[in-house]
């Protein structure tokens, strides 16, 4: 029953709030209007016992009114129906015709009752239709009037001929004046909606205005707390009736919103004494970070959350906005009025939760940026530490590599130098021995010392000298003579340096290998003389065989192996 009767009074179809209004009026009116005339057309009269259904066989008149007002009565509820607004609000002005005008034509309009209803009739169709509503129920009414006083001489008992005239010009005169005031009062509603549309139109300015602001400072990566103290003083002037306004944000823990910005001296000492309040506690603040809906507290309702604070006595009305994001709450727009009726309207109060969602945004964008930073903060270091790590391992490796070809050049007994000279024909390499003025040009020792390529002029010949390198560690240079008058292309260089950087792996690479077979060979050594000794059933045997491994690997004249300590063999002598 509840969803038929929903449905037959649904007017969601039609998109604004006036369009709505009037179609509702529009049936309210025909509901009333149906209702009432049936009950009426029930009652049987006391002059001819019979209801007005049994007179519409009797008189021409009701046989008429009847059907046409049912008929434009339900013409009305369809038109509501399928949206046709326009027709719909003139189906309860053409059924109130018919059912009032139509009797107080007949009747001559010799009543107070008629009065009344041609006076209903011209305010209906004014309400219901506005300026044209009004002028067509004018020149409607003006010719019923009209046409019913010039038929009183037709009634059986009519008034004196005499009043007609005075009649007509009192009704006119009537309807006319309660035309105006109609008139003016559509006027005074459409220029009071039209002021409410421009005010909601600034309101929703001055938000856009602070959003616009806010998202424009943050996107500047400005200081978060200054952005947020500036944002309560420009809601502080964009509304007047805000005495006080101020942000809380939700700590770490989650325990606690401590404010972060505040206006006026009150907001000066609340923020110096570090104000915050508990998560959940019985204030506006606590409610509505657990709530996660808009509280307002009234000061002068004891049933309400609102605690009265020393530093802002003038406060009737609080009101805290939770700061959302998605559905956790980071803290809480709170404002303050002296006004108790600030918050009253739904519009206002959707206003600032608008401004509350656009602050939580701008909030979280922020934290989101210093998040970013930080993390890209961390990683320079990581990569830094990183470089610096890769450094030190570099420069380890150089050292190790560099003591590693000391340790390997040392063993030779002349140093690894060689000379090929192509123009005597001689393709045999030449050792050059240890001597350095035979083992290290100039050029050569310059391009060792600084580990570059060096290029020079020597009787009229061209030398160029390159450094050989393992892991960036200089191991030797080689160089080259050519005629003067050749010149290296960038290319022929690249190839030079690539040629050294080959050579200098290859050397490495036969260093490894020699290493790593003198190493096998000390292992197979070593394990060979533990062989020998672990096949030794007795001391002697095992001394004896030591000194025998010894000397066979070591090459020695003379092997010498004592066992005790000093002390023990001083004290046996």
């Amino acid at each position: 029953m509840r969803t038929f009767i929903q449905r037959l009074f649904d007017v969601s179809s039609y998109k604004t709030g006036i369009e709505r209004s009037r179609a509702r009026i529009a049936q309210v009116f025909t509901w009333i209007g149906l209702v009432a005339f049936s009950l009426y057309a029930l009652r049987v009269s006391p002059d001819t016992q019979l209801n007005l259904f049994q007179e519409m066989g009797t008189s021409l008149l009701w046989a008429l009114v009847i059907p046409a007002f049912y008929g434009s009565s339900l013409a009305t509820l369809i038109a509501v129906q399928r949206g046709y607004l326009r027709f719909a609000t003139f189906g309860p002005v053409v059924a109130f015709f018919l059912l009032g005008v139509v009797q107080a034509i007949t009747a001559g309009f010799t009543s107070a009752r008629d009065g009344m209803m041609i006076v209903a009739f011209v305010l209906i169709a004014g309400l219901l239709n506005e300026t044209r509503g009004i002028v067509v129920s004018l020149v409607a009414a003006l010719i019923s009037v009209t046409v019913g006083i010039a038929l009183r001489p037709t009634l059986p008992d009519p008034p004196p001929a005499n009043l007609a005239f005075i009649n007509w010009l009192l009704y006119s005169f009537i309807l006319i004046s309660v035309s105006l005031l109609v008139y003016a009062f559509i006027g005074v509603s459409k220029l009071a909606r039209a002021e409410g549309a421009t005010s909601a139109t600034q309101e929703r300015l001055k938000l856009a205005d602070i959003t616009t602001q806010l998202s424009q400072r943050i996107s500047r990566r400005e200081a978060l707390l200054v952005v947020l103290e500036d944002v309560v003083e420009q809601i502080i002037q964009a509304y007047p009736a805000i005495y006080h306004a101020q942000v809380f944000l939700i700590d770490e823990s989650g325990q606690e919103a401590k404010l972060e910005a505040s206006t006026g001296e009150a907001g000066r000492q609340l923020l110096a004494r570090a104000h915050a309040l508990a998560v959940g506690s019985l204030s506006v603040i606590g409610q509505v970070t657990v709530r996660k809906q808009p509280i307002i507290a009234r000061a002068d309702d004891e049933q309400n959350v609102h605690r009265r604070n020393e530093l802002l006595p003038e406060t009737a009305v609080e009101a805290a906005f939770p700061l959302m994001i998605g559905d956790t709450v980071i803290g809480a727009l709170d404002l303050q009025s002296k006004n108790a009726a600030t918050f009253a309207l739904e519009e206002t109060v959707s206003l600032f939760r608008s401004l509350a969602d656009s602050i939580a945004i701008a909030i979280d964008n922020a934290r989101l940026f210093e998040q970013a930073e930080a993390r890209v903060r961390e990683n320079q270091r990581l990569v830094e530490q990183t470089r610096a790590a890769l450094r030190e391992v570099e420069q380890l490796n150089e050292r190790l590599t560099g003591r590693a070809w000391s340790d390997y050049l040392r063993d030779f007994a002349e140093e690894l130098a060689l000379k090929v000279d192509f123009d005597s024909d001689d393709t045999q390499p030449t050792r050059l021995g240890r001597e350095h003025e035979r083992g290290w040009t100039p050029t050569l020792a310059e391009a060792a010392r600084l580990n570059y390529l060096v290029q020079d002029s020597e009787n009229g010949r061209r030398v160029v000298a390159m450094p050989l390198r393992v892991r960036g560690q200089v191991i030797g240079a080689m160089e080259f003579e050519l005629d003067d008058d050749m010149k290296f292309s960038s290319e022929e260089l690249t190839l030079l340096q690539d040629v050294s950087e080959r050579f200098g792996l290859a050397a490495e690479n036969t260093r490894l290998l020699e290493e790593s077979q003198r190493l096998a060979q000390r292992e197979a050594l070593v394990n060979e003389i533990s062989t020998r000794l672990q096949a030794s059933n007795n001391v002697e045997t095992t001394l004896a065989e030591a000194a025998r491994s010894l000397k066979d690997s070591l090459k020695a004249t003379r092997v010498s192996i004592r066992l005790g300590t000093i002390d023990t063999q001083a004290k046996g002598s």
